[in-house]
């Protein structure tokens, strides 16, 4: 339980911000709908409200009290949507109890994921949809910057990757239809959603941009040379004259994989 928001909230609520139209569309192209739903690491509850346009009764749940204030703030009246305090592999549902399970860019965030995935089966009905949206690191964000800089933070961040048990989830779409399979999801297939922006990038994306920059420089800076760090802390600035989304050749990328099975019967 946390009483205090990750450091990730404010950039994470940015980039909901600037593709919400873009994320609505993946929500409303469910094929399950008008049904009972739950919204898994549900954060600020962002996907919880989206969920809440096409599903009957949507029930948000994290374990953070911080985020579900948040949530519960910015829902406001909506009528089919609650918030639950709950542990990820220890949902307040009875078994097979559930239509929908839906988690969004929250498996890094899962302490044990397969056993996440083992209880999101338990209470999903017999052939009750799983959906899970991630992004993989590596081309979660791809912006117009310079070659050489890009190159030499892509080497810096992913220097010590880890082995499979701390990067499956930031990694989870590679994994993921091993992973469904153990937990005992069946007709596991995925749906690739190319997000783009092009020219000089709107308030909430170029909010988003610079907070990613400076993100990514505070990761990297300890293994770059002062020149990149420099060249980095340009584009990261919005005063600057190189303040990278203001560019007018700036384009966008993210690549977001949405995963879907179904519970064996």
């Amino acid at each position: 339980m946390s009483d205090s928001l990750p450091s990730y909230a404010i950039r994470l609520q940015a980039l909901h911000e600037a593709l919400e139209d873009d994320f609505r569309q993946i929500v409303r192209h469910l094929p399950d709908q008008s049904l009972r739903a739950i919204d898994v690491g549900c954060g600020d509850g962002f996907f919880t409200k989206l969920l809440s346009e096409v599903q009957a009764e949507v029930t948000g749940i994290d374990n953070s009290d911080a985020y579900l204030k948040e949530a519960r703030k910015k829902s406001g009246a909506v009528g089919n949507i609650r918030f639950v305090n709950a542990d990820v592999c220890d949902l307040p549902f009875d078994d097979g109890s559930v239509d929908v399970v839906w988690s969004a860019h929250s498996m890094h965030s899962y302490p044990d994921i397969r056993k996440a995935l083992r209880e999101f089966r338990r209470v999903a009905r017999p052939g009750g949809l799983l959906a899970v949206l991630e992004s993989d690191n590596i081309h979660s964000v791809m912006l117009s910057s310079p070659p050489d800089l890009e190159l030499a933070i892509r080497q810096a961040e992913h220097r010590e990757i880890g082995d499979e048990d701390s990067y499956i989830g930031t990694y989870f779409p590679r994994f993921a239809m091993q992973l469904f399979a153990e937990a005992g999801f069946t007709g596991f297939r995925r749906e690739q959603c190319l997000i783009t922006r092009f020219g000089p990038a709107a308030e909430a994306l170029s909010k988003f941009v610079e907070l990613y920059l400076k993100d990514l420089l505070e990761r990297t800076e300890k293994l770059l040379s002062d020149k990149m760090c420099r060249r980095l802390g340009s584009l990261a600035d919005p005063r600057s004259p190189e303040f990278l989304p203001h560019k007018r050749d700036f384009a966008f990328s993210s690549l977001q994989t949405l995963m879907l099975g179904r519970a064996s019967e």
